[in-house]
């Protein structure tokens, strides 16, 4: 038996540079105009562009839809959990 997260279905699609349809998403982290970055199946995905929209959120289904001008989808290296906090770091 392999990981649960390897069988869901993973997709992009992109409309004419300024439609983006995708499947596998499980939230949105963050976004505004020009870049919205979410979690995904496949690790931290971000989005930039102009006027950036979120058409459609089905997060039970794991499904985005955002319109606006898409420049770039990008995946992201996750961010390492530091050891520690900001003080422990002071102090080394």
């Amino acid at each position: 038996m392999g990981n649960s997260q390897e069988n869901k279905p993973n997709s992009i699609l992109i409309k004419d540079g300024n439609f983006l349809d995708m499947q596998g998403v499980l939230r949105v982290d963050d976004f505004d105009k020009d870049e919205i970055n979410l979690a995904t199946n496949l690790g931290p995905l971000i989005i930039k562009g102009h006027e950036l929209h979120i058409a459609q959120l089905l997060l039970e289904e794991e499904k985005l839809a955002v319109e606006g001008e898409i420049s770039s989808v990008c995946f992201a290296e996750p961010k390492p959990k530091k050891q520690g906090g900001f003080f422990k770091r002071l102090t080394k």
